[in-house]
């Protein structure tokens, strides 16, 4: 098999499969997988998933975290030519209802237990209210009306071999291949549809940028319903031949003795984590000299994370590497470079990675001269095929040359790199300026006291709106409300100055690791009812 040969997703895992047998390929606790493990796993899912009914385009759904069973049915699910969506087991029932409400899946894998919370009620009541699901498979402990994973996959299949070899022949590169369905901060969520081309696409770019390499091995403990996991880290495992370390849950200490123990080269997360991590004293004793690439996404970084990276990486030789993307973008599309510096790696997202195409246009859609803010349009092989079940709201986001418009406001500078401002649903009007909440959390993060800083606009009687400002301090320092308004003060126009400041040791996080603003709107709210 050539490299010209691999269009489809699982074609990469019978690559290393036949040029690295005995390497490892997937690590979950003390279940190791080299990459014949793991093309034997994948074949046996995928004729277990024929043998379930799964047609070509069917949906297979996994309810667990980061674990081999991951990996193995998205590849196997790929195979037969379905699509396959991972949901996180932190779900309501309600959140689970909805998801396979409108997703249908034929199959669906679930783990009964997970951190400690007993899953088999939820998993009977998806059971007893969707019969649509042709199978239900369990790993861990029986679940009444279900049958157990491992079992099912074990039993002998050798007549379905024929079946497998035919539908093969129908898969093709532009096949539907991964559903993933995004936050839903704001109404349902909405079904991220992919293909093999676009997942591969996207992905030979960031092994490039990321120097991701045969062998690497990079540590994986996003929630299996993120692009994160799905794409960026997971598949970028697998097309580049390295070794995906998974954990079924983030922890600050046990993640970095698993980084030391496993002697990771790869750690991608979001801010949030990296300051969870270098707050334990673990932080400073584990040894973190095999790391290669410490890469963020999600939220902008603090100074305090990137200073002690850069310091990590000054003796180590690692890379620092942030850049810009979505779950329709099948990840990153920009890119910092390896040798940017401090300034570049807080204030920017990098530059778009060839051959993507980025534009900043305006509210009519016409593209706007560098150093103007607007919103953020892209294109590139790497692009959403379609939001599930809703068409309109897919011709709403992606015209038809190719160009999906992000709703994430920016400008770009002469050099050519992205300044993210906000969302324009962020954005908001104080007396009839435009104040872009991003750069006024930039402003208070300069104060060595803040970790982190949220602004959202609140109703005014006079300004129609005003901007009030939420702020996560780092632990053991200490600021004051007028020390930040000073230096708001000094730093910005007096329009975009927040009206009031909220100094808190914590603030409301999303899965992902960005700020609860939703969370901190209704707080606004109660406290103007209040008054």
């Amino acid at each position: 098999m050539t490299w010209q040969d691999l269009s489809l997703t699982w074609h990469y895992v019978e690559k290393w499969a036949l040029e690295t047998p005995a390497a490892e390929a997937l690590v979950f606790e003390e279940n190791r997988l080299t990459w014949s493990n793991f093309k034997s796993e994948m074949d046996k899912a995928a004729r277990a998933f024929i043998d379930a009914g799964v047609k070509k385009g069917d949906r297979v759904a996994l309810l667990s975290m980061a674990r081999t069973e991951f990996p193995v049915t998205y590849m196997a699910a790929n195979k037969v030519g379905g699509i396959w969506l991972g949901m996180n087991p932190k779900f309501t029932i309600d959140e689970l209802r909805y998801q396979i409400a409108d997703s249908k899946p034929a199959v669906l894998i679930a783990v009964s237990e997970f951190q400690g919370n007993d899953l088999s009620a939820n998993i009977q009541t998806l059971v007893k209210e969707f019969p649509f699901l042709k199978k239900v498979l369990v790993i861990g402990n029986r679940v009444a009306g279900t049958e157990d994973y491992r079992e099912f996959l074990e039993q002998d299949r050798s007549d379905a071999e024929m079946a497998l070899e035919e539908r093969l022949r129908q898969v093709t590169p532009g096949d539907e291949a991964l559903l993933m369905y995004t936050s839903g901060s704001t109404g349902k969520p909405k079904g991220v549809v992919h293909t093999h081309n676009s997942i591969i696409e996207n992905i030979k770019v960031e092994a490039d940028k990321f120097y991701f390499r045969q062998g690497s091995r990079a540590l994986l403990h996003f929630p299996i319903n993120h692009v994160a996991a799905d794409v960026e880290i997971g598949f970028a495992g697998i097309l580049a031949g390295g070794c995906l370390v998974c954990m079924d849950r983030f922890d600050p200490v046990k993640s970095l003795n698993v980084i030391e123990k496993e002697k990771i080269n790869v750690v991608g997360q979001v801010p949030v984590m990296f300051l969870l991590q270098i707050q334990q004293q673990a932080f400073w004793e584990v040894d973190l000299n095999n790391i290669e690439l410490f890469a963020w996404a999600g939220s902008a970084a603090p100074d305090l994370m990137v200073r002690v990276l850069s310091g990590i990486a000054r003796n180590t030789g690692a890379k620092l590497i942030t850049g810009y993307g979505s779950t329709e973008t099948c990840g990153f599309v920009t890119y910092t470079e390896k040798d940017d510096d401090t300034g570049t790696l807080l204030h920017t997202v990098g530059k778009i990675a060839p051959p993507f195409e980025l534009k900043i246009v305006d509210s009519n859609r016409a593209e706007l001269p560098d150093g103007q803010i607007g919103e953020i349009a892209v294109r590139g092989p790497f692009m959403f095929s379609r939001y599930w079940n809703m068409p309109e709201e897919t011709a709403r986001v992606l015209d038809p040359d190719g160009w999906y418009y992000t709703t994430d406001l920016a400008y770009r500078d002469q050099r050519g790199y992205i300044h993210i401002t906000g969302r324009i649903s962020e954005m908001f009007k104080s007396g009839g300026e435009n104040v872009y909440p991003r750069e006024v959390e930039e402003i208070i993060e300069l104060d060595e006291a803040v970790l982190f800083a949220a602004v959202i606009a609140v109703p005014d009687e006079i300004f129609q709106e005003v901007g009030w400002a939420w702020i996560m301090l780092q632990p053991g320092k200490e600021t004051t409300e007028s020390a930040v308004e000073n230096l708001c003060r000094a730093k910005l126009a007096n329009y975009k100055v927040p009206k009031r400041f909220f100094i808190r040791k914590n603030l409301p996080l999303l899965a992902n690791g960005k700020i609860d603003k939703a969370a901190l709107r209704e707080e606004a709210k109660k406290i103007l009812e209040e008054q």
